[in-house]
């Protein structure tokens, strides 16, 4: 392949193209001449941006969190944080976000070092995203007197709804029709009164 010039923002691209390949074809699968070829660069291009395939994963795994997090905390910034539509909405959120990107979803979660932490004690080695969750919850439970056991009971279960819902919608091998925002108002109503 002959050198070209890449207009725009190749460091982007590498890491949506490595991403694509990771979700279809598995960590395995990457390479950075296989990524560069993807971009339409010579190999060489690569390395001005990634010294290795470690650390291209690894910035794709901190690039998904980044948006995620930004995106969950956008669509609950005019909530109140003991409401229990803000844990309503962080779960519509987060199965709104895998839907537009359903590839961030497989190439986060395939064999990933991803940690959650399932306390309800502050930590800053929580994973970003579930740590809203778990603020939203801490704030709703607090609000009514809820204890930490209940509190951490409605976070696990509030976190597997939302994710599990995510990964039945975006999978090639579920086939149906479901209408996921009436399955998660159902489940709040259920949980919550409202």
């Amino acid at each position: 392949m002959k050198d070209r010039y890449h207009h725009g923002d190749l460091r982007h691209d590498l890491i949506e193209h490595a991403i694509q390949i990771i979700s279809e074809n598995g960590f395995e699968q990457l390479t950075l001449r296989g990524a560069a070829k993807q971009c339409g660069v010579s190999h060489n291009a690569v390395y001005r941006h990634f010294e290795s395939k470690e650390q291209l994963i690894d910035t794709c795994r901190m690039y998904v969190t980044e948006l995620l997090t930004a995106y969950l905390e956008d669509a609950v910034k005019d909530q109140e944080p003991a409401s229990p539509g803000t844990l309503r909405e962080l779960s519509r959120a987060y199965v709104r976000f895998y839907l537009e990107h359903p590839t961030y979803f497989s190439s986060l979660y395939r064999n990933s070092p991803v940690k959650l932490q399932l306390t309800m004690e502050d930590t800053e080695e929580n994973y970003p995203p579930f740590e809203l969750f778990r603020k939203s919850c801490r704030s709703w439970a607090e609000a009514r007197g809820r204890s930490d056991a209940e509190c951490l009971d409605l976070l696990a279960r509030t976190w597997s709804l939302a994710h599990g819902l995510t990964s039945l919608l975006i999978s090639p091998n579920v086939e149906g029709t479901l209408d996921w925002e009436q399955c998660l108002d159902t489940a709040f109503l259920q949980e919550t009164g409202v």
